[in-house]
């Protein structure tokens, strides 16, 4: 059974991240119930806070739809206990599923079998409830300063006047700006069932990660001075050691956008990054 009236409909999980962020929640079915970890959450239109977390969280009804900006695995778990029940869920995932499933780095193969579980469980328990459910899996997220790849970089670049980075690494990659992540997941609440499915979410342009890295420092920073490093040597000692992150320096993450686009409109910016891209709000 739904929520009476009285009870929010939609619950969401991790509006406090970047995503979050950046969704517009006065389009979301009011009220909306919201856990957060945080003790006095800012103010946003529509929102009803709720102290907590999903490990302590049980709902005595189920919601009509869930979305959720935080770890997969959690939310999974909490749906396999029977916490949490809902007739849609809206949950983000990663391309780290397949883009680190082979790394060098154990803890980055760790990372990809535990977003492939997590993705497996709740889509059993979904499916044995006759529910619905949306998996999305962003590619490298920008936008929001704060990310732990470009906005690492420029922050590096904003202190000091000269920065190594391997400008050459050929690697293709497709980013994708937290703006349009926070629009697709409204698009596919309002979907419903019609959503229903795994979609890759790439962002609309293929760039190399030394062009990527230069690109966004210069937009960023200025005034830092970029010196480059060689790109292969880096990438052979990354698979050596374990580094994930280097040893693909030549290596092209691409995804295919044609599900979302065909399901979802996913219709994603290129990479035209500004200062404020690399800024986290205050």
């Amino acid at each position: 059974m739904p929520p009476a009236p009285s009870t929010p409909s939609l619950l969401l999980i991790g509006l406090s991240g970047q995503i979050g962020d950046a969704l517009d929640t006065t389009a979301l079915p009011a009220p909306a119930l919201a856990l957060s970890r945080q003790p006095a959450p800012s103010a946003r239109p529509g929102i009803v806070w709720q102290a907590g977390d999903l490990a302590g969280f049980r709902a005595d009804r189920p919601f009509a739809a869930v979305l959720s900006l935080g770890p997969l695995d959690r939310l999974a778990e909490a749906f396999d206990a029977g916490r949490l029940r809902a007739g849609h869920v809206v949950a983000f995932g990663s391309t780290s599923r397949w883009a680190k499933a082979a790394s060098p780095d154990p803890a980055e193969r760790a990372l990809a079998q535990r977003l492939a579980a997590a993705e497996d469980r709740l889509a059993a328990v979904q499916a044995r409830a006759g529910g619905a459910l949306t998996l999305l899996r962003p590619t490298l997220v920008w936008g929001a300063g704060r990310d732990a790849t470009l906005s690492r970089v420029v922050g590096w670049a904003r202190r000091w006047p000269l920065l190594p980075l391997p400008l050459g690494a050929p690697g293709l990659r497709q980013p994708v700006h937290v703006a349009d992540l926070a629009a697709v997941a409204l698009r596919a609440l309002a979907l419903g069932r019609e959503a229903g499915g795994g979609f890759d979410l790439p962002g609309g342009e293929a760039l190399p990660f030394g062009v990527m890295l230069a690109r966004s420092v210069a937009v960023a920073a200025p005034g830092c001075r970029l010196l480059p490093l060689p790109w292969r040597p880096l990438a052979a000692w990354g698979r050596r050691r374990g580094a994930g992150a280097l040893a693909r320096l030549g290596e092209d993450l691409l995804f295919d956008a044609g599900p979302a686009q065909a399901v979802l409109g996913w219709a994603p910016r290129g990479f035209q990054p500004v200062a404020a891209d690399f800024t986290p709000r205050a």
